[in-house]
């Protein structure tokens, strides 16, 4: 009796591979592969570092014997062009496969078919569209920057039932549990940069980078139109060690407090604004051409509105702690209509996480 093949089995498990690159790999996609033979896993790989092999190559580096009989599973069309690597279309034809399961196809407008075309062109038969959607969301950050220039932009509100954004004075200084703070530090091992403004800056004295689990530190960028962040800071402590970026208004870019600001390690960028408020879109804009592909928006609700009234928002993760804080200080206060979408809903230890994907009505 013959075997069935479960390629949406095999191409969850490159989506497994794939994951792994969370992190390292940026500005490029994140990519798994498997490589398959008479339905056993014979070898599998995944994109790892920005500048290093891609996942085809790094799966066919594990594998050995006959490729006429295997079947490459792999969750992005195979790119066809020459870049930091060799065109991955050159290694699979090279291998003797003879099929190739796609998981969805590359936005990039250097491939976007070219790949599969090529394949195809050399007695390939590829298989396309399995786990589309998943293959798909894992690379929203890369095809967002890739088609439009700008950075990918998920805020994420630890709030109450109530949407508080804050406790009260002499509570604890956390909404959320221990393990949505994990859950928080992973993500941003995950983002390229994470954002917040100048008010939480001077309320919470931040340090933005990576304790509760492993992973990189992300660059870590500040609103601040008028450079008021503190040398005393711990953002300041440590701008020499991790990345660290002040988008200030063009009246402060060359002010006494951005010199000092400079000598401690920060990157300053004047951009379009006033006293009191920065241009958002500008500023994402500017992180798309930095290659920032995906910035985790860790700021509070006025910064949150900045960015959600100007539509510069595509995803947004709750986390809602079990409580009513009863505080003035909410969020989602004064913002412009539109449409979200819910990705999804889990809980994480007392609390609830939802992930909406978000459209200007």
């Amino acid at each position: 009796m013959a075997t069935t093949v479960n390629h949406e089995e095999w191409m969850q498990l490159a989506l497994d591979e794939a994951h792994r690159g969370s992190g390292w790999v940026s500005p490029n996609p994140r990519v798994g592969c498997v490589i398959v033979r008479d339905n056993e896993l014979v070898a599998k790989g995944h994109h790892q570092r920005f500048g290093d092999v891609h996942a085809e190559v790094d799966a066919l580096r594990a594998f050995s014997g006959d490729a006429s009989t295997a079947t490459m599973y792999v969750t992005l069309e195979p790119c066809a062009h020459d870049g930091k690597q060799p065109a991955c279309t050159n290694a699979i034809i090279a291998s003797g496969i003879k099929r190739v399961v796609v998981g969805t196809v590359d936005p990039n407008p250097l491939v976007s078919g070219r790949g599969i075309q090529i394949l195809e062109e050399h007695g390939i038969d590829v298989i396309r569209g399995v786990r589309e959607n998943e293959c798909q969301w894992m690379n929203r950050w890369f095809s967002h920057h890739i088609t439009s220039g700008t950075s990918y932009v998920t805020l994420k509100a630890a709030t109450s039932i109530d949407l508080g954004a804050s406790v009260q004075q002499g509570h604890d200084r956390w909404i959320s549990s221990e393990e949505s703070r994990v859950v928080t530090h992973v993500l941003r091992s995950e983002y390229d940069a994470v954002m917040v403004g100048i008010g939480t800056v001077l309320a919470d004295d931040p340090l933005l980078n990576v304790r509760l689990s492993e992973g990189r530190d992300p660059l870590r960028i500040v609103v601040d139109p008028n450079c008021e962040t503190p040398p005393t800071s711990k953002l300041a402590a440590t701008a020499k060690e991790i990345r660290s970026v002040i988008f200030c208004g063009h009246h402060s870019v060359e002010s006494e407090q951005a010199m000092i600001l400079r000598g401690l390690g920060f990157e300053i960028i004047g951009t379009a604004g006033t006293t009191s408020h920065l241009d958002v879109a500008t500023i994402i804009r500017t992180t798309g051409t930095m290659g920032i592909a995906s910035i985790l928006l860790e700021g509070g609700p006025t910064l949150a509105a900045s960015f959600l009234n100007a539509g510069c928002v595509r995803e947004l993760i709750l986390h809602i702690a079990p409580a009513f804080l009863g505080v003035e200080n909410t969020w989602f206060k004064h913002i412009t209509p539109m449409d979200i979408t819910l990705r999804s809903c889990t809980s994480v230890g007392p609390d609830v996480h939802i992930i909406y994907t978000v459209t200007r009505s």
